[in-house]
């Protein structure tokens, strides 16, 4: 009995041993197929990653070859809640979506100048004007073209200033800035 009893609790032992080499088998077969899987998806993203990259390069490529510029992006990136970068990747998104998606680019910008116009005040603390603050035009810039434009102030021609970057009409304020500085000298 003793011999038998001997027996039985060896072939348990080796069946169950058995069993845990045959679980470990299991178990990094299914972990290199997990692995694999892994490394599959990774890939995947990895190739979704540099194909998005292309198509935002190619967007913005499209924003940089058109007539749209920094302000304008400014304006829409304000409107639609987003930064610049995404906004001028949106607006070459749509100019190489085509002329329909261009018409509605249109009005968005349109749109988004009534809306940022609407809340140009004028106000005592300069820093209230953003594009003038986010521009390069400096103080002395907003004195010259204040008596330039027969404004009563510097602060009158930033909020003018304020405007025409809203507007669109940078190279106008250019121009002002070109006539305003030749008629000091």
């Amino acid at each position: 009995m003793k011999y038998n009893l001997k027996m039985v609790i060896f072939f348990l032992s080796l069946l169950c041993s058995l069993g845990n080499s045959i679980n470990a088998v299991f178990a990094q077969e299914m972990s290199n197929t997990t692995l694999s899987t892994q490394l599959s998806h990774q890939q995947t993203n990895n190739f979704e990653l540099l194909a998005t990259k292309a198509s935002v390069d190619k967007e913005l490529q499209a924003f940089f070859n058109s007539k749209y510029d920094y302000w304008d992006a400014h304006i829409l990136a304000d409107y639609w809640g987003q930064s610049v970068q995404d906004a001028k990747a949106r607006m070459g998104r749509k100019i190489l979506s085509g002329p329909t998606n261009i018409a509605i680019l249109e009005q968005f910008l349109v749109d988004a100048r009534v809306n940022a116009l609407q809340s140009v005040r004028r106000a005592p603390n300069p820093s209230s004007y953003k594009f003038f603050r986010e521009s390069n035009y400096s103080y002395d810039d907003a004195s010259a073209l204040a008596k330039f434009w027969g404004d009563r102030s510097p602060m009158d021609a930033k909020l003018r200033i304020e405007r025409n970057l809203i507007l669109g009409n940078d190279e106008m304020i250019e121009q002002a800035l070109r006539y305003a500085r030749n008629q000091e000298q």
